[in-house]
């Protein structure tokens, strides 16, 4: 997280606290939030298929497949970054 803007660390450090939340809830289907990210994944936003741009892309989506353990260590460590 050391290149990112506050505004980024903000957005990323959300989206972990979110999906920790989501999938230590009672009853949430985890496997289709897995599915979901994994679809976009493989079928890029236009301009985001290749490089940096790629990478960019990918790595919030990479954070909605990660299982709760890997989350909350992700927040202990107060870290976001793949």
């Amino acid at each position: 997280m050391e290149n990112l803007s506050p505004f980024e660390k903000g957005v990323i450090t959300s989206l972990v606290s979110l999906v920790a939340t989501l999938r230590s809830t009672p009853g949430f289907d985890g496997e289709a939030l897995t599915k979901a990210a994994e679809y976009f994944i493989a079928n890029p936003a236009s301009g985001c298929a290749t490089g940096e741009s790629k990478e960019a892309y990918e790595w919030p989506l990479s954070i909605l497949k990660r299982d709760l353990g890997q989350l909350q260590e992700i927040l202990n460590k107060d870290q976001t970054r793949n």
